[in-house]
């Protein structure tokens, strides 16, 4: 069982990564799952008109800050 099966179905991050699996427009559904929250507001704010490189970078960057290795992170939620 992965990180994400263990949250169960109607977690919304769980709802987030299937629908990034099935081609679901990200930005809509992190605006959804924002709501009021301020700190997620500002990160929806970093993250808009980023191109996917930009993105990637900042993910990287914010891993190694973290002592996290990205490609085993996502490996572990079945994204490669």
């Amino acid at each position: 069982m992965n990180p994400l099966q263990m949250l169960g179905n109607g977690h919304p991050l769980l709802q987030m990564m299937q629908g990034m699996r099935t081609g679901a427009n990200p930005m809509a559904m992190l605006g959804q799952l924002t709501g009021n929250n301020p700190i997620m507001a500002r990160g929806m704010q970093i993250v808009q008109d980023k191109t996917p490189e930009q993105l990637q970078q900042i993910a990287q960057n914010m891993a190694k800050e973290r002592g996290v290795d990205l490609n085993v992170m996502l490996r572990q939620f079945g994204l490669r």
